[in-house]
């Protein structure tokens, strides 16, 4: 059968496809039995049903070419029209089996699923295939229904949480906001469909990017940890990946995580502390005691001794000028770190994310179990990581297995509650203090931070020097070397 033109300008056409027509005055909508978008308190929703007719009947020509590109874009849940539904559906059906979609094929395959006199019969797909020639691409049409789509899902979103706010249809305020975030990250995860891209598009961008590297000559291409070993390891964290840092409480956790984030907010980065478990008084003595090397315990006592004031004063002074932020809620989703960090990152600026710690975290709705919780927490950090493309640190417990054992030093396995923790992380760091379990260990005063996983670089360990009156750790230096002459002169 052959294609009638259509001899419509451009302008005319593509404001016809965009324009959101009413359902009311469309003839052709039958089976109308549940309620639908458009019905929501009377208002016309964004659709383009020109644009459904004219990729429906251009898909039935049966050119392979236009079935590619629109397969890539759009759903059956994206037509707005059932009617539409039901004919994409069955040609995705069709051709996903190896089968032709045209006419024929199709009003068959309707038939059989009695949905043939409700699209509209074969009368309706031949109108549609007279729509089908306009100077408009059927790529350009796919993107336009698409995003028709995406606001109507946008609107019932809105809608059904307006809806169970003016109902009060929740047990607690928290969880309804918890749910209404959830459902919005994971309406802006799909928002973008994947595709496959040909490596010739990335080869140029990413040997300029290895150029710059080799010209300003960094061993650290990400946020420096502040340990020297240790970035030799990792090149520093890296944009859009999610780390782990481990160990048994009272380790030193949250203390390794601050000396990380404050040596990266005096060297200029932007850093957000997400604190969980202590206040954010409590996080603030502690930069103040790390910046300034003045005991913790004097702060917390007000033991101040004179000659600690003027160190006070210029480690004060020094965060007052750093882009240090600070969250101290003691419950936390994923979805409430990601808005806020999202809302930083426009306004400020972000290049790390610590989160202290992953398990006192939750999702505010009942799960099947507490692993399970873990595990898509631990997820959902991961994509934040990726979506924001900055480093995600979070800090983890180990569980008591690590007592057990005569060798302490803990293992991947040790990771409690860690259901797919390990999977997630790019980059799994586990602490460890052997003065920890034995107050006259000859390695009192030293930590090992043993790297058990790198998705992208090597493993190791390394070794650092633990000051608890500060809660300082810095970079070992093995007395041998601290006490070695000075090389001669040349």
């Amino acid at each position: 059968m052959g294609t009638k033109k259509i001899n419509l300008p451009i302008s005319s056409f593509y404001l016809k496809v965009h324009y959101a027509m009413p359902l009311s005055k469309d003839k052709t909508w039958k089976n109308k039995s549940k309620k639908s978008f458009s019905d929501l308190e009377g208002t016309l929703l964004p659709c383009s049903l020109e644009g459904e007719r004219f990729i429906l009947g251009a898909l039935l020509i049966g050119q392979q070419r236009i079935w590619d590109e629109v397969m890539e874009i759009l759903k059956p849940e994206d037509f707005h029209k059932p009617a539409h539904k039901d004919i994409f559906s069955c040609m995705e059906k069709l051709y996903k089996s190896g089968q032709t979609a045209d006419i024929l094929c199709i009003s068959e395959a309707l038939k059989k699923e009695n949905k043939l006199e409700g699209v509209g019969g074969s009368l309706y797909l031949a109108e549609l295939v007279e729509e089908s020639a306009s100077p408009i691409s059927a790529e350009e049409c796919a993107h336009i229904i698409r995003e028709k789509s995406l606001l109507r899902k946008i609107i019932q979103i809105c809608s059904d949480f307006r809806q169970r706010a003016l109902s009060q249809d929740f047990s607690k305020l928290d969880a309804f906001i918890d749910a209404l975030e959830r459902d919005l990250f994971q309406f802006t995860e799909n928002l973008s469909p994947h595709q496959l891209l040909p490596v010739t598009s990335m080869v140029k961008s990413s040997l300029e990017h290895l150029e710059e590297l080799h010209r300003k000559k960094l061993s650290v291409t990400g946020v420096s940890t502040s340990f020297t070993e240790l970035d030799h390891l990792t090149s520093g964290f890296q944009p859009g990946e999610f780390g782990i840092i481990a160990a048994r409480p009272s380790m030193g956790k949250t203390a390794l995580s601050l000396n990380m984030a404050l040596s990266s907010s005096l060297d200029g980065k932007k850093v957000a502390f997400f604190s969980l478990e202590m206040a954010k008084e409590q996080i603030l003595m502690r930069l103040l005691s790390l910046a300034g090397k003045v005991p913790l315990s004097h702060l917390r006592n007000g033991q101040i001794a004179s000659q600690d004031w003027d160190k006070l004063v210029l480690a004060a002074s020094k965060l007052s000028e750093i882009s240090f932020f600070i969250d101290d809620s003691s419950f936390l989703s994923p979805f409430e770190i990601r808005s806020r960090a999202r809302r930083l990152k426009s306004q400020a600026g972000l290049d790390l994310i610590i989160v202290d710690y992953l398990q006192l975290m939750g999702l505010k709705e009942n799960m099947e179990s507490r692993e399970r919780e873990v595990s898509e927490m631990s997820r959902l950090l991961k994509s934040i990581a990726k979506e924001l493309r900055v480093p995600v640190v979070a800090l983890s417990q180990l569980n008591r297995g690590v007592e057990g054992r005569t060798n302490r030093r803990p293992l991947l396995s040790d990771l409690r509650e860690s259901g797919s923790i390990e999977q997630d992380a790019d980059l799994i760091m586990m602490l460890y203090r052997e003065d920890y379990y034995n107050n006259n260990s000859d390695k009192r005063g030293q930590a090992e931070l043993i790297l058990n996983k790198q998705r992208n670089g090597p493993t190791g360990t390394v070794t650092l020097k633990w000051d608890s009156q500060y809660g300082l750790f810095e970079n070992y230096i093995p007395l041998a070397e601290e006490m070695a002459p000075p090389p001669p002169p040349f």
